[in-house]
């Protein structure tokens, strides 16, 4: 007969043969308790060393933390008492299978420990561009100022790691712009998506080689589309335009021109100096912009040169006759003779000028010119690439006056109006395009067997006439399209003839080619 001693005897051999463990190592688990001595001087100090085998559990769920055999804590013989309440406590996180590694558990303490405040003032400081290039001054003073007047004022105190979906959306809920003229809708979506960025680095940027996050997801959940555009940008007439220059300071006139005439932003504008300025073949060259930053020395602001906003931004631009002239009457009436000059400084201070000292002036004077009271500045640059279009200009040289890489930037930039689109399709109507069908297959009966008319070139020779035309119209489309994205190539593709688009196609590199008729197939059942 089986005593009930010898049925536990068996059932933890059993246990041990399944789990794969010998039974000393399932012993030495239940803990160890190891005396030591040590001598320093004439004193004998007495510890005791506390210890349980490291469970193998644990050695699959945290791979990279080189956990030891043996998980050890040493205690003075007089503080026992916590020496024993650790192990009891550690034996019963391991049985329970909650057990952390007291190294993961600090390290867990110290992220719980973080707030938003300092973890967000660290971010906005150290941020760079997602190609390692450090932010613009002017990008990260929106981030503080994102941060100053809307993110911490709420999360300011809060762990990082409490932030919850559920807080996320009071936030923005309860939002309320600072400036009361302000748009809510505009503003809150700007917030939100510094907020959006900041979280994701959190969840995504390790802090350690082991690959650990601050926090393991973004409690940034809600959808926020881009706000509706409330202005709508005002492209004035040749009057309108000649009635505001009248009516502005000498040197603000030359930047409107620059903005109109050569598609420049207004910081690269004020930023040229005398040798970006080739009058006699007629470019200007843009690789500097001047920004106003928060002053490192003082609570004010600085005038500082920076490059411009991004790498596409730093080119050779085209200029009219016209618009050289006027430079040219600049710079002799302002004596700008120093290559290094700026061309646009205040004589009282001899400091370059900046964008708000700009907008002021602008400001002012478009409140004088009827149908220019909500024009705003960058409009001027919409106008200048828009008007190139309406002149007959490519794609691809609106694209490298604007400096724009993709078609979906440059497409916001070309602004057209009704009477514009109204003339479009009238001469549509006199090119013949919609005659109808029967109109378009009959043949006259004067015509002859060749297809011309009697006393007219023969519409043959017509055609080669404009094939030439045609081809250089094709090779500007082809060039580019080649420097595009292969979604962007393929929008632009899609809506062309086919024996137009197969034409274009042919002129593209062979690997090119290759990308962007795997693209176009994939949209064919």
């Amino acid at each position: 007969m089986v005593t009930e001693q010898g049925q536990a005897l068996f059932s933890t051999q059993a246990r041990c043969m399944v789990m794969g463990r010998p039974r000393r190592r399932q012993r030495a688990s239940e803990g160890k308790r190891t005396e030591k001595r040590v001598k320093r001087g004439a004193k004998v100090y007495t510890y005791i060393e506390y210890s349980f085998v490291t469970p193998l559990w644990a050695f699959e769920r945290w791979p990279d933390s080189r956990l030891p055999e043996r998980t050890t804590k040493t205690f003075p013989k007089e503080r026992a008492f916590d020496g024993e309440a650790w192990l009891t406590e550690s034996l019963k996180a391991v049985h329970a299978g909650t057990w952390i590694p007291e190294k993961l558990r600090k390290e867990k303490a110290a992220r719980d420990s973080i707030t938003f405040r300092e973890y967000a003032t660290r971010w906005v400081e150290n941020r760079k561009k997602p190609d390692g290039t450090d932010l613009k001054e002017t990008a990260r003073q929106k981030y503080r100022e994102s941060l100053e007047l809307y993110l911490l004022p709420f999360f300011g105190d809060m762990p990082m790691t409490a932030i919850t979906p559920r807080d996320v959306q009071r936030w923005y809920d309860e939002f309320r712009p600072v400036r009361l003229d302000a748009d809510i809708e505009n503003r809150r979506a700007h917030v939100y998506r510094h907020l959006a960025t900041l979280m994701k680095s959190a969840a995504e940027e390790p802090l350690d080689n082991g690959g650990r996050t601050l926090i393991p997801v973004s409690p940034c959940r809600l959808r926020v589309g881009k706000p509706d555009v409330k202005h709508v940008p005002v492209r004035p007439t040749r009057e309108q335009l000649d009635a505001l220059l009248t009516v502005l300071p000498d040197w603000v006139r030359l930047v409107v021109l620059l903005c109109d005439g050569a598609g420049l932003r207004e910081s690269e504008a004020l930023g040229l100096r005398r040798r970006h300025i080739d009058l006699k073949g007629l470019k200007i060259h843009v690789c500097e912009q001047v920004q106003r930053v928060k002053s490192q020395k003082t609570d004010g602001y600085e005038t500082v040169i920076t490059t411009p906003k991004t790498k596409s931004s730093i080119a050779t631009v085209a200029m009219s006759p016209q618009l050289a002239g006027s430079i040219a009457e600049w710079i002799e009436q302002e004596k700008i003779t120093a290559p290094d000059a700026h061309l646009f400084v205040s004589a009282r201070t001899g400091e370059v000028r900046y964008g708000q000292l700009y907008r002021n002036e602008f400001a002012k004077a478009r409140k004088k010119v009827a149908g220019l009271e909500t024009m705003r500045p960058h409009d001027l640059r919409k106008d200048c690439l828009s008007l190139m279009l309406e002149n007959k200009a490519t794609v691809a040289e609106v694209m490298r006056q604007g400096r724009h890489t993709t078609m979906a930037v440059a497409s916001r930039y070309q602004v057209t109006d009704e009477q514009h689109l109204s003339e479009v399709m009238a001469r549509m109507d006199e090119r013949g395009a919609r005659k109808p069908a029967s109109a378009r297959n009959a043949v006259p009966a004067s015509v002859s067997p060749e297809g011309a008319t009697p006393g007219e070139p023969s519409p043959a020779s017509g055609e080669r006439a404009a094939a030439g035309a045609d081809d250089s119209e094709l090779k500007a489309l082809a060039d580019m399209l080649a420097g595009m994205d292969a979604a962007d190539r393929v929008a632009v593709l899609r809506p062309l003839p086919v024996e137009r688009r197969v034409k274009a196609l042919e002129l593209l590199p062979v690997p090119v080619r290759v990308e962007t008729m795997t693209e176009l197939l994939k949209g064919v059942e």
